[in-house]
């Protein structure tokens, strides 16, 4: 858990804290700093209780990779939660172009009849 979270930690808190220590995991909504306004995800019915109960769970590998977590506040979900949006940046590293192309065979061999004969009994 990262020092930007906001409101108070209960049962379930400390269980979701215990799942992300055992699986290397990392909280990304208390890694960055913004107002309050931008990490609380939910709002009670009569307003006065709020809370940051929603998160976005990051494996550590990945965590250099992830460059922001905010609320989305605008977003209509039908719910008295806001929607917790993640902005990373992957960098995919390239493939061996040798592995993708398969080898180029001689067609000009098929010409002899010698080699012909064996690729035909070969491969028919």
């Amino acid at each position: 858990m990262g020092i930007h979270g906001c409101g108070s930690i209960n049962n379930n808190g400390e269980r979701l804290v215990e799942l992300c220590a055992s699986n290397d995991l990392v909280i990304g909504g208390t890694l960055f700093e913004h107002p309050a306004i931008h990490k609380l995800t939910w709002y009670s019915p009569n307003g006065r209780d709020k809370n940051q109960i929603d998160h976005i769970a990051i494996n550590n590998i990945w965590r250099k990779s992830l460059l922001d977590v905010r609320v989305k506040r605008g977003a209509d979900v039908g719910s008295d939660h806001l929607l917790v949006i993640a902005s990373i940046r992957l960098k995919l590293s390239r493939t061996d172009r040798r592995d993708m192309h398969q080898k180029r065979l001689d067609v000009n061999k098929l010409k002899d009849p010698d080699v012909r004969k064996l690729f035909t009994i070969q491969y028919n």
